[in-house]
């Protein structure tokens, strides 16, 4: 079966040539992440017997042709990451080539969910890197065949969400999954936004469903603020566009205000030691506009730093059971039932519980969901966390 599913998914790439490469100097470094990665090569393409946890997916932009500037832009980011040292002798990383888009979005669509399909089956986690943060959708289409209750986790100086009855696509990607895939969503968490760009609309239709934003200045104050969303997510969708023009200049929606690279590369080493998160995108880059590979070095970087999380992966909840957390019941005064949180013993994490009430006709389920320890001391204080509240009006 890996034999076939593999061969099935190579089908849909371009494999690499030698004269693809500008910067061979990798090469002659044995501890470089292109020494040690199994590449997709024209002359020694990848089989069966090459193992791996890791696939990196390049994306260049439907209807571009195999050696326009938008496919040497995506070999500008793949030669900063192989000059990059490799996390682990343990971890091992494939680079499949480019993908053969179509000449359409939805073509695309199509073959990159195949893609994605395929290689969940084999139990391998994907990062994709395209210029179109539409790409998510094929992501998502692809996690519904595994998961029926997935979280997204949106980074983005903006909520792709359209709030009117003209929906330009692919820039409101949301508005597709929204409609589309609802019954096999549980929640899309917006972290990053600013203000300014984002209508009080938008802000309203994710509140309706019970979705959670958080705006820059928030996730900025801790950054840990983010940690449980995105240990909690399945899919993490990271536009450039969220990080500020200073520090990443070759993105195609520009702002003086952002995150900060080194914040930048926290989220994603956040998500990569998610026990959950099975797909990262990198999009919203535009590398005519990079000043000196800032940005292309940028996002080496951020995978760079989902490697080193990934490899840390501590296969707690929901790998392993709760019992081998510490189990905290907080009562409150405004609610009939006591709120429990779990802590992990292994890595000082937390979670909460949550339950319907005990008169409710449902019978849903308790789940268990991230959250922090401030999430704790509020419950402490005679205060339900937000967390609390909004999950607990989704199983309801």
């Amino acid at each position: 079966m890996v034999k076939r599913k593999l061969d099935e998914a190579l089908i849909y790439f371009n494999p690499l040539n030698q004269s693809d490469f500008q910067d061979v100097s990798y090469r002659n470094d044995p501890a470089s992440i292109g020494a040690n990665a199994v590449i997709n090569m024209a002359v020694k393409p990848i089989t069966a017997a090459d193992k791996f946890e890791l696939a990196v997916v390049f994306v260049p932009r439907w209807g571009c042709s195999t050696s326009g500037q938008e496919t040497i832009h995506i070999q500008s980011i793949r030669e900063e990451i192989y000059q990059l040292k490799k996390v682990s002798s343990n971890l091992r990383i494939a680079d499949f080539g480019n993908l053969k888009t179509g000449k359409t979005q939805e073509e695309t669509l199509f073959i990159l969910q195949e893609v994605c399909t395929l290689l969940f089956h084999l139990s391998v986690n994907v990062i994709i890197l395209g210029e179109c943060q539409s790409l998510t959708i094929a992501a998502m289409r692809s996690l519904k065949e595994f998961e029926n209750n997935i979280n997204i986790a949106h980074i983005d100086s903006r909520i792709d969400l359209s709030v009117d009855d003209d929906i330009p696509s692919p820039e409101f990607y949301l508005n597709d999954i929204i409609e589309k895939e609802l019954s096999h969503l549980y929640n899309i968490s917006c972290i990053g936004y600013q203000s300014y760009f984002v209508d009080q609309k938008q802000l309203n239709r994710l509140s309706e469903l019970y979705f959670e934003n958080y705006r820059l200045g928030l996730v900025r104050e801790n950054l840990e603020t983010a940690e449980p969303l995105l240990r909690d997510a399945d899919l993490i969708s990271f536009d450039m566009s969220a990080i500020k023009t200073a520090d990443a200049p070759g993105v195609q929606k520009s702002s003086p205000n952002g995150f900060f690279s080194d914040e930048a590369c926290r989220l994603t080493r956040y998500a990569g030691i998610s026990d959950r998160v099975k797909c990262l995108g990198i999009y919203g880059f535009n590398l005519g506009c990079d000043n000196n590979s800032q940005t292309s070095r940028l996002m080496a970087q951020m995978v760079w730093n989902y490697f080193e999380g990934f490899i840390n992966r501590k296969h707690e909840y929901p790998s392993s059971s709760l019992d081998d957390c510490i189990k905290y019941v907080v009562e409150i005064d405004e609610i009939e039932i006591p709120i429990v949180f779990y802590k992990s013993n292994k890595t000082q994490r937390w979670w909460l519980e949550i339950c319907n009430l005990p008169h409710s006709d449902e019978k849903k389920e308790s789940i268990v969901v991230s959250c922090t320890e401030t999430d704790y001391f509020r419950a402490c204080n005679n205060e339900i966390p937000d967390k609390w509240w909004i999950n607990f009006k989704k199983i309801r």
